[in-house]
């Protein structure tokens, strides 16, 4: 079957006779530059438009948004206030630290609606320290991607409550099921060793702005600013 060529007065549609790469390809020509983080959430919203109807809110998509202006698209109408500014206020915290979300707020696949992934800064790689994933009813979890976790044991011991629970937490162990990630998360909690499966490490239910201090407090000895090196 020869492909079909787009056109402004293309109706988008994904997974029929049109590839997404041929989408990737006519809405980069058109607009000169690489896509934006969110293209493929943005395009999946397009469904049903000719293409033509959208190119106006492709350039405004496309263009760079700090985190209160991403959060302000219409798509996340359902965040509260009140969570809004926690992930505007983490996001600004977390910059700090030498992390950021790269621009895009992407499909949550099986943890939500949307997630948004704090990679690492300046890095080709990103490796992930953080991320929030938003709920389909505007809910947010954040979880923190932790190793060496008995490294840090003094330090959780005496954490706040809402810190050392996403620790000691009851549930979620490590059953062997898959040969990757096995034994999975394994430390030492006052005295007791844990075994978690490394999909249910490390989350924090309903984050708020009072307590994330204590989230950054926490990051810090996990995610240590490497000092410059003062050449002599």
């Amino acid at each position: 079957m020869a492909k079909k060529a787009l056109t402004q007065d293309t109706i988008i549609q994904l997974g029929k006779s049109i590839s997404l790469g041929a989408y990737e390809a006519f809405f980069r020509e058109a607009s000169g530059k690489e896509l934006f983080p969110d293209f493929h959430v943005w395009l999946n919203a397009q469904v049903g438009n000719a293409i033509k109807d959208t190119l106006d809110s492709y350039h405004e998509a496309a263009a760079p948004k700090n985190m209160a202006q991403k959060l302000s698209e219409e798509r996340f109408n359902n965040i509260s206030d009140s969570n809004k500014e926690f992930i505007v206020a983490f996001d600004k915290e977390i910059e700090g630290l030498g992390y950021d979300y790269g621009g895009g707020i992407g499909d949550g696949h099986a943890w939500g609606k949307y997630q948004i992934v704090y990679g690492k800064s300046g890095t080709k790689s990103r490796p992930c320290a953080v991320r929030i994933y938003i709920k389909d009813d505007g809910a947010v979890q954040l979880r923190l991607f932790l190793s060496n976790v008995d490294k840090h044991r003094q330090y959780i011991e005496n954490s706040p409550a809402h810190i050392k629970n996403a620790f000691s937490f009851a549930g979620g162990d490590c059953k062997s099921c898959s040969t990757m990630c096995a034994p999975g998360k394994v430390y030492t909690i006052d005295g007791q060793e844990m075994q978690k499966c490394n999909h249910s490490t490390f989350y924090f239910g309903m984050p708020t702005i009072e307590k994330l201090p204590d989230y950054m407090k926490l990051l810090e000895q996990f995610y240590p600013i490497k000092k410059s090196k003062v050449i002599k």
